[in-house]
């Protein structure tokens, strides 16, 4: 993805704090959930609002006070007496009416950006291709175990813009950041930013996995020597980057032990501080399931490791932390067969990591929609996988990759998906739904695809 100049809008390292918002006519591109809460910070802090979308089907709430809606392809008419563009993460920043705007000289920033320009509290981003809603809650829950008055939000699901000025300079925002959303920062500047984890993703939209990768990495663009990045230490990727970071760096490893970090010894997890060590808890005092799952704990506690927070803290929030919906969720157990959603594996590493974390026989029902994923790295992965049921779009794709190593199934709809995986899973095994593709040839989104199969699994025993 070419990076369009319309970076040169406002530089970073810039006077942000001095742009008077009143009377500036601002456009806020996408009109899902973060363009509303751009369009509703704005107006409240006195600009002049405009909206468009391409979706000419789409509804905005009538009750803002926004100048002027526009639905259908952008035009370039609406640039016209434009002073800045907040743009929403699904529109990519090489857009042709961005590289228009560029052209016309008209500043382009992110939604994050902008509730960034309107928050006095500390603020702790988490970034990573698997891993960051869940870790972003743990930090969460933590933090306010440990007494700080603290709003999770960000990209996993409450836009910051409708909360940046709920907390004053002695809260903490832990905010989930995407790829999509570091594309148009500009002065964007945690205290405290992490990288979970680098492997291939949304190869649909990005030129090459590098692209990718450097939008990743733009959350540690405006960090100085003052802040602080955690980091998976079993990542050559994240690693790299931490060799670029100009403060302090806190590791995090589930395969050994880290100096100045937090890592897995056996099923302990350990903190460590330059060497004086304190065990925190055994993984199975977890509310959570899996490998992954453990190394989001790791993340939650390296992610605050430089803010004195009591063991005690850490172990509450985390034995009580019962997970996300979506993300390897238990939904039921039906016949003595348990049943998981993990409908946000939306790329082939996620569900990796989920199949590593299984041991017990398992079916995994799996497809959708391909960005681009390697799905040869799915065999090896399928130590206790007995079969595959796959169902969507990249059906083939996934069976060609898996061969002769197990068994496959083509289904035609979730509800066939999930009868056939009952059919086969005996007692005591598990059925686990984990795409590694995204779902849009079929669903709304990874949501809507997890609530059709937790529908699904009730309906084999007639529950609501």
């Amino acid at each position: 993805m070419k990076r369009p100049s319309a970076y040169t809008g406002v530089q970073p390292g810039s006077d942000f704090m001095s742009i008077d918002y009143r009377g500036r006519r601002v456009l806020v591109l996408g009109i899902a959930r973060s363009g509303v809460a751009a369009s509703r910070l704005l107006v409240d802090e006195g600009a002049v609002v405009s909206v468009a979308d391409e979706n000419e089907k789409v509804v905005f709430p009538t009750d803002l006070g926004v100048e002027g809606v526009a639905l259908g392809p952008f035009r370039l008419s609406l640039l016209k007496r434009c002073d800045e563009i907040v743009l929403s993460p699904g529109i990519p920043i090489d857009h042709a009416f961005i590289e228009a705007a560029a052209a016309e000289g008209v500043p382009v920033i992110s939604e994050l950006e902008l509730g960034y320009r309107h928050s006095d509290a500390m603020i702790i981003a988490v970034t990573g291709t698997n891993g960051k809603s869940t870790t972003s809650t743990m930090i969460g829950e933590i933090l306010k175990a440990a007494g700080f008055e603290t709003l999770v939000a960000g990209n996993v699901g409450l836009p910051f813009c409708s909360v940046a000025r709920e907390l004053g300079a002695g809260g903490i925002f832990v905010l989930e950041v995407s790829s999509f959303q570091c594309e148009a920062i500009m002065d964007f500047h945690p205290s405290v930013a992490g990288l979970l984890n680098l492997t291939p993703d949304h190869l649909d939209r990005y030129e090459d996995v590098n692209d990718y990768y450097r939008a990743k990495e733009r959350i540690i663009e405006n960090c100085d020597a003052d802040d602080v990045f955690f980091y998976n230490a079993d990542d050559t990727l994240c690693t790299a980057v931490a060799g670029r970071f100009p403060g302090r760096k806190v590791p995090f490893s589930s395969s050994s032990a880290v100096l100045g970090g937090v890592y897995l010894d056996g099923t302990r997890i350990v903190r460590d501080d330059n060497g004086n060590c304190e065990v925190l808890m055994d993984v199975d005092s977890l509310g959570v399931y899996g490998l992954h799952n453990v190394e989001n704990a790791l993340a939650a506690v390296a992610s605050l490791h430089t803010l004195a927070v009591p063991a005690e803290s850490c172990r509450a929030a985390l034995a009580s932390f019962e997970g996300l919906p979506h993300r390897m969720e238990r939904v039921a157990e039906v016949g003595g067969v348990t049943y998981f959603n993990d409908s946000k594996a939306t790329n082939v590493e996620a569900t990796v990591m989920t199949l590593r974390g299984l041991d017990t026989p398992s079916i995994l029902i799996a497809g959708g929609h391909d960005k681009g994923g390697d799905f040869s790295k799915l065999p090896p992965a399928m130590k206790h996988v007995r079969t595959v049921v796959l169902v969507g779009e990249a059906s083939e794709l996934i069976e060609k990759a898996i061969g002769d190593t197990v068994p496959v199934i083509r289904a035609a709809s979730m509800e066939e998906a999930v009868k056939a995986a009952a059919g086969i899973a005996g007692a005591g095994q598990v059925v686990v739904l984990s795409p590694a593709c995204a779902s849009f040839d079929m669903f709304n989104d990874f949501e809507h695809r997890g609530e059709v199969f937790r529908k699904c699994v009730m309906d084999l025993e007639g529950r609501d």
